[in-house]
């Protein structure tokens, strides 16, 4: 996938483009952090258990690294302690393949699926309208309802580039025409 693909998907599920680069670049970062930490682990680990059997500790064990039994690893378990882990949880560390940053488009499908299910709450039962539609129905002007929403006296978001409104603050400016209309002046004879 390219990002034009992912830019696409994105703005089809109302999600605005800079607020997903910045989740991606976020992702990216924690991940990155993974694996230097990971890496630096395995390091340790190889570094510990060489020290204690002689050096070529892999290779001095690689009968072990096949079978996948860590009882058979030579003072795995004096190294483990020494870095506050079990030998299990250091064997699996060690025979693990090295740790690696996923696919930039497989985390950047994630990010944009998180960010499409946060962006649309579950328990949001209330029906939203787009803000040309809902201006309609409630006979106002957009630039009016727009003005309402981003002061927060209409439940509202943004979706992509566009405003959604609550149907049912659509059907209150329907059964008070008034409500909420800035009031002309009349002019003074």
């Amino acid at each position: 996938m390219n990002t034009n693909e992912h830019k696409t998907r994105a703005a089809e599920l109302g999600l605005e483009w800079p607020a997903v680069l910045t989740l991606y670049r976020e992702a990216r970062q924690l991940e990155s952090q993974e694996v230097e930490r990971l890496t630096e682990l395995r390091a340790r680990g190889f570094a510990a258990c060489s020290k204690l059997t002689g050096g070529r500790f892999k290779l001095a064990n690689r009968e072990a690294f096949t079978t996948g039994d860590a009882t058979m690893v030579r003072g795995i378990d004096v190294a483990a302690a020494d870095m506050g882990l079990t030998a299990d949880e250091l064997y699996d560390v060690l025979k693990a393949d090295a740790p690696a940053l996923r696919p930039a488009d497989d985390v950047m499908a994630e990010v944009i699926d998180r960010a499409a299910e946060l962006a649309s709450p579950a328990d949001d039962t209330d029906e939203m309208l787009g803000l040309v539609a809902a201006a309609a129905a409630a006979d106002i002007t957009e630039q009016w309802l727009r003005q309402l929403v981003k002061s927060g006296k209409i439940r509202g978001r943004k979706a992509g580039r566009n405003w959604i409104v609550s149907r049912a603050d659509v059907a209150f400016f329907a059964r008070h025409p008034t409500a909420g209309r800035p009031r002309r002046e009349a002019a003074p004879f």
